[in-house]
């Protein structure tokens, strides 16, 4: 599951020095029609049926069904042909669209010559660099499925993913070719060597590998229309891989129609996420993993679409978030609420460095009002900051905010999208529920996944006929919004009450000696559970257990108050930012 989050009020008059001006812009006008709907978004009525399901007040989007997800990527790429696509902060060597889309051409062509056909399989195992989205693209081109493996991962984490999926080739950088190479021994299924991608290290030749570079030589010819003979838009294009925090990672299986739909789902102008013209360049930090649906199709392949230009951090860090920010000057911006709380709290990080932006997206996990107050007040800039909601198997969105409401919701249903709140109560276990009660968000939609790939089961117990049970939390209220209250199997149950554990780490973030926390619920013999809060003190304080109970016990109901506190060094979270509960629970 994936939450998107963004934030503020404010108008969408911009400096003329914001983005990339191609040619001159009017100063009245620096982004021609992207300024035409900076008082598009309106408050939405609800639209729901006697069955308590709520329906996109938006116009559907339709065509969708007959488009190939590279094919949409590149409809309009003679308007900015000659434009900066992406670039590497690391070693500035860059792609313009033209030498982008040649490139995707002739490497689709070569994978075809090596004998690989739709429905084939192949592993990218790479940082956010720009051939990761030749490789992607190609592959799409190609017809193949594409797989997605962090680059962090072990080598045993690599070996079980690999084979799970069946994967028969593999694309990776230099750093990573002992353990990639360890992890395939005995692996019958791949057939191509590892193909080594120069990631501007200098690297020396890996022998027994094939170079990217040779696979998208000058002599190669352009992927044919005749080759893409066998490809369907209901085959499977990517298998991005679940976080695995409720169980085992399960590979999840998206179409070209199910990302196709949610681009143009997500393109409803009222959303304002990009947009472009013969003026005008967004500028857009690909920080956030591009190995997650979030940073592959929300930040890469949507602004692709729309000639933007992409500034790739191979690594995140602080240093080199600052430096991006400081030499490029950023437009829209995607982070996690990790990122959001480092800006908070990091001093090197001053408005200065986002002057330029008209939009801030974060995801992976809920921001609460507090968090995202502590941000508005650190950084005074006109920006959006908007919330929405997601997940992977909704390829990705499901709702996105507006300037007009509230920072703290998730925001309306994109088009041709349906929600149903489940009752999770054993007295009324299924029943849909009416305004503002909380249950579990059910999701229908062209964009969901098509299922988990060979886990039939896992399918199953993820779907009710059409509708995605996403395990997750939320409410809806009369003008349609939805708000997330956290995942179904973290609430912790005090004396029959559920307590979600994100509103008691709301109230601990702000006791004034907490940098972060955790929340979750622990055995206890009267009271089934009870809630134990993990506390990372901010540094050179000691956090003082009492005072940080009676500062809880102050601001909530007193079945939600903590039982327990321990301190530790830092909270334990997946790469896209969401807490892993089951690890605090085994400390």
């Amino acid at each position: 599951m994936t939450i998107l989050s963004l934030f503020g009020r404010m108008s969408y008059i911009l400096s003329q020095s914001i983005g990339e001006c191609i040619v001159n812009a009017s100063p009245k006008n620096p982004l021609g029609k992207f300024v035409k709907h900076r008082h598009y978004a309106t408050t939405i009525k609800l639209k729901i049926d006697s069955q308590n399901v709520v329906s996109s007040r938006l116009p559907d989007v339709s065509g969708f069904e007959n488009i190939y997800l590279h094919d949409l990527i590149w409809e309009k790429i003679g308007r900015w042909s000659n434009r900066t696509a992406l670039v590497c902060v690391n070693t500035g060597r860059s792609y313009t669209y033209g030498q982008l889309r040649k490139a995707c051409g002739k490497l689709a062509t070569s994978l075809r010559k090596c004998k690989f056909l739709p429905g084939d399989t192949i592993a990218i195992i790479l940082p956010n660099i720009p051939e990761f989205a030749i490789i992607a693209l190609a592959a799409n081109e190609a017809g193949l499925r594409t797989t997605l493996i962090s680059p962090a991962y072990t080598k045993y984490e690599i070996k079980r993913q690999l084979e799970n999926v069946e994967a028969q080739a593999i694309f990776t950088f230099p750093a990573k070719y002992v353990d990639i190479k360890a992890s395939i021994e005995k692996n019958s299924k791949i057939r191509l060597p590892i193909v080594i991608v120069n990631d501007g290290t200098d690297a020396s030749s890996i022998s027994g590998t094939i170079k990217l570079d040779d696979l998208m030589r000058e002599d190669i010819e352009d992927f044919s229309v005749s080759q893409k003979t066998g490809i369907s838009c209901e085959d499977t294009v990517f298998l991005p891989y679940s976080s695995g925090t409720t169980g085992l990672p399960k590979g999840i299986e998206t179409s070209h129609r199910n990302i196709v739909a949610n681009i143009l789902q997500s393109a409803n102008p009222m959303f304002s996420l990009g947009e472009a013209n013969e003026h005008y360049q967004d500028i857009i930090p690909l920080i956030l993993p591009v190995h997650h649906f979030f940073g592959l199709i929300v930040s890469l392949y949507y602004y692709l679409r729309i000639g933007a230009k992409l500034v790739c951090l191979p690594q995140f860090s602080i240093e080199g978030f600052t430096k991006l920010l400081e030499n490029h000057r950023c437009t829209v911006l995607h982070v996690v609420p990790p990122i959001v709380q480092i800006m908070t709290q990091n001093e090197r990080i001053t408005s200065r460095h986002v002057e330029s932006l008209r939009l801030i997206l974060s995801g992976a996990a809920p921001l609460g009002e507090k968090s995202i107050a502590k941000f508005q007040s650190r950084f005074t800039n006109a920006m959006i900051f908007r919330q929405g909601y997601g997940a992977s198997e909704l390829s990705p969105i499901a709702t996105i905010g507006t300037a007009d409401v509230s920072p703290t919701s998730c925001g309306y249903l994109i088009p041709n999208t349906q929600m149903r709140i489940v009752s999770t109560q054993d007295d009324t276990p299924g029943r849909n529920l009416g305004l503002r009660e909380v249950g579990e968000i059910y999701i229908r939609g062209p964009q969901v996944m098509k299922g988990y790939y060979k886990n039939p089961k896992a399918t199953a117990d993820s779907m009710d006929g059409d509708w995605y049970k996403t395990g997750d939390l939320g409410y809806y209220t009369e003008d349609g919004l939805l708000y997330v209250q956290g995942r179904l199997k973290e609430m912790i149950k005090v004396k029959g009450y559920q307590v979600a554990p994100i509103e008691l780490e709301e109230v601990i973030r702000n006791y004034h000696d907490v940098q972060d926390v955790a929340v979750i619920g622990v055995a206890h013999d009267n009271y089934g559970e009870i809630p134990k809060a993990f506390v990372v003190p901010k540094s050179g304080v000691k956090i003082n257990e009492n005072d940080l109970k009676k500062f809880v016990a102050e601001r909530v109901a007193k079945y939600k108050r903590l039982g327990y506190i321990q301190v530790i060094e830092s909270i334990p979270k997946t790469i896209s930012g969401k807490i892993l509960r089951k690890e605090l629970k085994n400390m």
